[in-house]
């Protein structure tokens, strides 16, 4: 919700935060310190008239940021970032196009956030860990429906294991076929870290019967396969809008794509613009496949982050202490960064692996120090990966100004 007050200055409502957006910097002084500071400049005054004082220290600069993000995002067909500060929303961007039909980017057009969904997932799951008597360290099988056939080597799993992608279960395919073919075989891979969807896609299994496993055995029993699998991939859904996107004021929302207002996957120039839409992953999300806006993406990482609506101090501390949710975490000037980014393709061009001419689609949500975050979605692929990490840290370490 959107209210001007005046021209250039407007309040934005994030739930029960309102944060207040102008284009000009204010300063806000109390009128004790401006009363203090003007007897010390008048005493300096009366030693040296005209001596200028200047202040060595850095300070943020919200502007140089966005300037920086938008230098390096150069060549993308369309992208779309908020910047939020101190859990207001301090800078935006919308740039180029969403679709192959020009419809421009906007930040309240649909993406598939990708893995950003694995930070949904994990918030969810961190939720239950002090009110089950489920730990990071318990194992996952008791979890796992009892009509699969599960080896025992996944039953020992922990649940750290699975949101740090140490389980050494390997692969990408996320539907349920693929979920109960892992579970049934014995993991022979090293179990250290190595990046696999299927590691959060297993909660959508597990969260349904973490919440009330009671319930869930009853539908294991009297629902045909087919239809308990519906049923878990549903309740998952609804859990995730439960504990965490209603919590930070966001619409139930889903995994499917929303009619006539999705961006897509795109090619880059200087290929031919081509597109692709993202379909629906209704029955296969946990590692990716959430449908939300930019702005949406923006509250997820303010509530997580601003308040304590979705996580409480230690429940937060739990998921940061342990990169739960957070793929990446790496210093930046004044502390450290934790962020989880997504990506999505599809083969275009015939090559294997990501190429020029495939289309595709990136997203990030990012926690900064000076109490900054990031949410930004790119629309389009050239002929690789950009690394929306380095891009992120250079742009920020770069925001540092002289006060």
């Amino acid at each position: 919700m959107k209210r001007c007050s005046r021209p250039g200055v407007c309040d934005i409502t994030f739930g029960a935060i309102t944060v207040k957006t102008s284009k000009m910097k204010h300063v806000i002084t109390p009128f004790k310190t401006l009363a203090v500071s003007a007897v010390v400049l008048a005493g300096l005054a009366s030693c040296e008239k005209g001596l200028p004082i200047k202040s060595n220290d850095k300070v943020f600069s919200t502007a140089a940021f966005k300037k920086n993000l938008q230098a390096a995002l150069t060549g993308a067909r369309g992208y779309q970032f908020v910047i939020t500060q101190n859990g207001q929303v301090a800078d935006t961007a919308e740039f180029g196009i969403a679709t192959v039909g020009g419809t421009k980017s906007g930040l309240d057009l649909f993406i598939n956030v990708a893995s950003v969904t694995k930070t949904l997932t994990a918030a969810t799951v961190v939720q239950y860990m002090l009110q089950k008597d489920v730990t990071i360290d318990s194992k996952i099988g008791p979890w796992l429906p009892a009509s699969w056939a599960v080896h025992d080597t996944i039953k020992k799993l922990s649940f750290k294991q699975l949101m740090t992608h140490t389980s050494g279960i390997r692969g990408s395919a996320t539907e349920w076929s693929s979920l109960m073919t892992t579970a049934a075989s014995p993991i022979t891979a090293p179990q250290s870290n190595a990046y696999s969807n299927i590691n959060y896609a297993l909660f959508r299994a597990i969260l349904p019967k973490l919440h009330d496993s009671a319930t869930f055995r009853q539908r294991e029993l009297a629902l045909p396969p087919a239809d308990f699998q519906v049923w878990m991939s549903q309740e998952y859904i609804r859990l995730v809008n439960l504990h965490v996107l209603s919590k930070a004021g966001i619409p139930t929302r889903g995994c499917a794509p929303v009619t006539g207002k999705m961006t897509m996957m795109m090619t880059e120039g200087p290929y031919r613009l081509i597109g692709s839409d993202f379909g629906d992953w209704s029955n296969k999300c946990g590692g990716g496949g959430w449908v939300l806006t930019t702005m949406e993406m923006s509250r997820v990482i303010v509530y997580l982050t601003h308040s304590d609506s979705i996580l409480s101090p230690e429940e937060r501390a739990l998921m940061d202490n342990n990169r739960l949710g957070w793929v990446a975490r790496f210093p930046v000037t004044g502390g450290m960064a934790y962020g989880h980014d997504g990506a999505l393709y599809v083969n275009r061009n015939k090559e294997e692996g990501l190429n020029g001419g495939d289309v595709g689609s990136q997203t990030l949500i990012i926690k900064l120090p000076a109490k900054v975050e990031l949410a930004l979605g790119i629309n389009s692929i050239k002929d690789g990966w950009r690394d929306v990490y380095d891009i992120v840290a250079a742009a920020y370490n770069k925001s540092w100004i002289n006060n």
